[in-house]
């Protein structure tokens, strides 16, 4: 599943659940195996176990940092859908900051603007904008607009007035410029 599409993170929990537990099955059968096929090399069989316990490490991580976040709420999503038009979207974003992470159920973009809407308890809006601005700065995107909604009333709102008169715009590289910079930085 693509980054950015519905479902996102429930995907995400999934792959990275079972890759933790795939990695390490493999990693405890080349430890036993090694042991028994190699028992005068407990040393380079150790080393392979650690080589192949990395991915399992990172696989679980991964999945103790999605399952902090609720996957996509479909009634959103079906409000979205009926609203945006072509206006391009983004689901299922998790922000990282210096200091903590925030779920962002939406994101859209049009007339260089960068809108989001989250639900999710304890989210910070001026913390991320400012997070999302820096970022935006540092690739020369000065003249976009962000903001951040926790009231889906005003968000659908905004995404109305926007869709309303939204033309494409070329696409960068192939994708929305300001989406494209979301998923790069979304994990």
């Amino acid at each position: 599943m693509k980054k950015g599409s519905f479902g996102y993170i429930s995907f995400m929990k999934k792959k990275s659940a079972v890759t933790a537990i795939l990695m390490s099955a493999a990693a405890a059968l080349v430890y036993y195996a090694g042991l028994k096929i190699f028992p005068a090399n407990r040393t380079l069989v150790g080393i392979m176990t650690v080589l192949i316990s990395i991915p399992a490490a990172m696989a679980v991580v991964r999945f103790v940092m999605f399952m902090r976040f609720k996957s996509g709420d479909s009634r959103i999503r079906d409000r979205v859908e009926e609203i945006r038009g072509i206006v391009p979207v983004f689901y299922d974003s998790i922000l990282t900051t210096s200091d903590k992470s925030y779920g962002v159920n939406v994101f859209i973009s049009a007339e260089q603007s960068l809108l989001g809407l989250s639900l999710y308890d304890g989210f910070d809006i001026e913390k991320v904008e400012k997070h999302l601005r820096g970022i935006y700065d540092g690739l020369h995107m000065q003249n976009v607009n962000i903001k951040v909604f926790t009231d889906e009333g005003k968000f659908y709102e905004r995404l109305k007035t926007l869709s309303a008169r939204y033309t494409p715009e070329p696409p960068v590289s192939g994708e929305d410029g300001l989406l494209h910079v979301i998923g790069r930085i979304s994990l």
